[in-house]
């Protein structure tokens, strides 16, 4: 009757989970080094490599796989309709059947017509699918107008299909139904059966107030937008896959409060497998958006594609609007999961500034606590208008502009690697406020394209008091103009440990507990005036480092520090600053078992020659 097979996930987002080797990524190990880091996932980190690099492997075209999900297949159902119920009142007119009371009603066989709801506005109706193949074609096939709440139910073992065969939309029309099933009430779709649904003229599943799945097995296509709750969309667990031709994969678009205080507007996935292929956004949330894992035993994953990368997309048709993987108006907030992305447009994005139908405006903010992303971009990897927020879990950036941008980034935990062609990690100040990165602890490893990429560029601050960071500035010779830290504003480190390749482009104030060691570095300037060496000589000229450092698997060691991660490029300067270092001690820097450069710390700024 069917296939029911896990949404997939891209083997290269398993294999992180799993801790596993990969490879053809831009960045790699996790530091062995815990002082200051967070340790929820050490095992997976500090097992993952990669392999070296032929140049091409941060084309995120080929870097993310977001792989088709399975067919989910339903066999005709045959035999006439039938509809039963022992509790319910309904009536019959030509080929419409109109439920007007509460109770449950068990659809089977094939119609081709439309099941009406206009029950009591407190009625509680249960429609279920025992096998049933519904066709429409000059309304919803499945209309709710009016009852206290809809629940959709198919049935254990039976496949169900509902087309609704109108033309697209063109015209908007306040008589006629916006989806294949259409609701003006709070809608539940369930059940241990399978449903696909097909909204030809405009929306696959549309209800003007909540709209929450649970365990379901579902197909949705909708010509513009595939699941759409005015006031919320919520999904718990089941299989769901949503395809969006024109528009979103799932929608939300009324951000004001209940007369008993609820906020509307959020999209929550709290379990199952969720997979979108949508021409335009993903997800787009006039609110919220957030993804956890409430019950441990139905995992969440989630798989998305979105614009260019989208099955639906035309170049002769295509109209670039907006393309993000996952967007909201307010907030994002992912706390357990397994999210990938292949975006043409921002992998995740919160707007700052909207005015919201509460009276507020949107706050702009992404917040990570846990849980596993990858995302491959056109644009931005994550974005947020105003605060960035790293606590915890793993985020891969296989390839974007920049990796993370927002107003504020705070770094305080888990573990994030980034590649981006533009800067990875890049925050720009704002009209309405100023701009720092502000990294407290967890692991960030950073890689950039060829020409003018910094590893971090701050238009602001940059303050970093934990952690371990290792970022570098454009491959190849050092150069003052792409670097691993470019900082406008005021630099600090009072701890953790931070390394560069191709050098700082300005010099950080230490705390008195950092030390820090270096090799040499070009300081080619700007202009003709003389550039800002890094190594705490800013407004210097640097000379060339008489190192090379290839690309290859590298571990640095000494005293409390034991790190490990891959150079995918060459780079032509190292430098460390750390409160891990202490004076008198030797350390090496290897690449595979080759010693690259060791030396004693014998101050606390030693200069390697």
């Amino acid at each position: 009757m069917k296939k029911k097979h896990l949404l997939p996930l891209s083997a290269f987002a398993l294999l992180l989970l799993m801790g596993c080797s990969v490879s053809g990524t831009s960045t790699s190990a996790a530091s062995t080094d815990t002082s200051n880091t967070t340790t929820s996932e050490t095992s997976g980190a500090t097992s993952d490599t990669t392999s070296e690099n032929n140049g091409s492997a941060y084309d995120y075209n080929s870097q993310i796989s977001v792989e088709e999900a399975e067919e989910i297949e339903v066999e005709d159902n045959v035999g006439d309709f039938a509809i039963e119920t022992s509790d319910g009142t309904y009536t019959k007119t030509n080929n419409i059947y109109k439920i007007t009371s509460a109770g449950t009603y068990t659809l089977s066989g094939n119609l081709t017509g439309q099941i009406l709801v206009e029950a009591g506005e407190d009625d509680e109706v249960v429609i279920e699918l025992n096998g049933v193949s519904i066709t429409y074609g000059s309304d919803a096939p499945i209309k709710a107008l009016t009852a206290g709440k809809v629940e959709i139910s198919a049935k254990k073992d039976t496949g169900n299909t509902i087309t609704d065969t109108r033309s697209a939309k063109t015209t908007d029309t306040t008589t006629l139904g916006e989806g294949a099933i259409y609701a003006k009430t709070d809608l539940k779709l369930k059940g241990s059966g399978t449903l696909v649904v097909e909204g030809n003229y405009n929306n696959a599943i549309h209800t003007t107030k909540d709209l929450k799945i649970q365990k379901l097995t579902l197909k949705a296509t909708g010509y513009n937008n595939a699941l759409k709750g005015n006031n919320s969309v919520t999904i718990e667990s089941g299989e769901v896959q949503a395809y969006a031709k024109t528009g979103n994969g799932i929608k939300t678009e009324d951000s004001s409060v209940t007369s008993s205080g609820n906020q509307k507007g959020t999209v929550a996935i709290n379990g199952g497998s969720v997979y979108i292929d949508s021409l335009h956004d993903a997800i787009d949330a006039i609110y919220n958006i957030e993804i956890d894992e409430l019950d441990s035993t139905v995992p969440t994953e989630i798989s998305i594609k979105t614009g260019t990368k989208s099955t639906f997309y035309s170049k002769s048709s295509f109209k670039a609007d907006s393309e993000k993987g996952l967007k909201a108006a307010n907030e994002i907030k992912v706390n357990k999961g397994v999210v990938v992305i292949a975006a043409s447009d921002d992998a995740i994005h919160a707007n700052y500034g909207d005015t919201l139908e509460n009276g507020s405006k949107g706050l702009g903010n992404i917040t990570i606590n846990d849980g596993l992303i990858q995302v491959a971009s056109g644009d931005d990897g994550l974005h947020a208008d105003n605060i960035l927020a790293i606590n915890g879990g793993k985020i891969v950036v296989t390839g974007a502009t920049e990796g993370f941008e927002a107003n504020y980034i705070n770094i305080n935990g888990g573990y994030s690697y980034i590649y981006g062609t533009d800067d990875g990690v890049n925050c720009s100040k704002k009209s309405f406020n100023n701009c720092a990165i502000t990294i407290t602890g967890g692991y960030l490893d950073v890689a950039v394209s060829n020409g003018d990429t910094d590893g971090i560029d701050s238009n602001g601050n940059f303050t970093m008091s934990g952690g371990t960071v290792i970022s570098r500035g454009s491959p190849g010779t050092s150069s003052a103009m792409s670097t691993g830290l470019d900082v406008d504003g005021t630099c600090s480190i009072t701890g953790g440990t931070f390394i560069a390749f191709n050098g700082l482009e300005v010099a950080p104030t230490k705390g008195s507990n950092v030390l820090f060691a270096g090799t040499t570095t070009a300081g080619s300037g700007m202009g003709g005036m003389p550039g800002r060496g890094g190594f705490g000589r800013p407004g210097q000229q640097g000379t060339s480092s008489s190192y090379s450092f290839q690309a290859g698997s590298y571990t640095l060691t000494g005293g409390n520090l034991n790190i490990s991660f891959t150079n995918d490029y060459n780079y032509g300067s190292f430098m460390i600053y750390s409160s891990n270092l202490a004076t008198s001690n030797t350390y090496t820097l290897s690449r595979g078992t080759t010693s690259v450069l060791s030396w004693n710390q014998s101050s606390s700024s030693v200069t390697i020659s």
